[in-house]
């Protein structure tokens, strides 16, 4: 299982940079090598379910995506936790927390498995 955990920030308040980064409809302008959403239930909180594809060493394999936890944390910021499945399955992680007057520190973390014996070596 593959595993990834980066961090960035963002100079804008936590509700602003949750907004945008909970709606479906744009998460391929932010996320690398994701489709444009195929099919969208839901409006970004717990229960939406996502199709959509995800191009892996040029080849596109169909993920499925759904949000299964969104709640506030202690320090006024907030996590969503997303599961993916298809060929490519694992979940991610997003933390939300405020840093500062108009900045928030975002970190993804990320647990997956890479379908086949060639593409999921690389």
């Amino acid at each position: 299982m593959g595993h990834i955990k980066v961090g960035t920030a963002i100079n804008a308040p936590v509700d602003r940079v949750v907004e945008v980064a909970s709606d479906p409809r744009h998460w391929a302008s932010w996320w690398v090598n994701l489709g444009e959403a195929e099919k969208i239930e839901g409006d970004g909180g717990v229960g939406t379910v996502v199709e959509h594809k995800y191009l892996m060493a040029g080849v596109p394999f169909h993920v499925t995506t759904r949000v299964t936890g969104r709640e506030q944390t202690p320090n006024g910021g907030q996590r969503v936790r997303l599961e993916f499945d298809g060929p490519l399955k694992g979940w991610q992680t997003w933390d939300y927390s405020p840093d500062g007057d108009n900045t928030t520190v975002v970190t993804a973390e990320f647990d997956y498995n890479v379908p086949g014996s060639a593409v999921g070596k690389f």
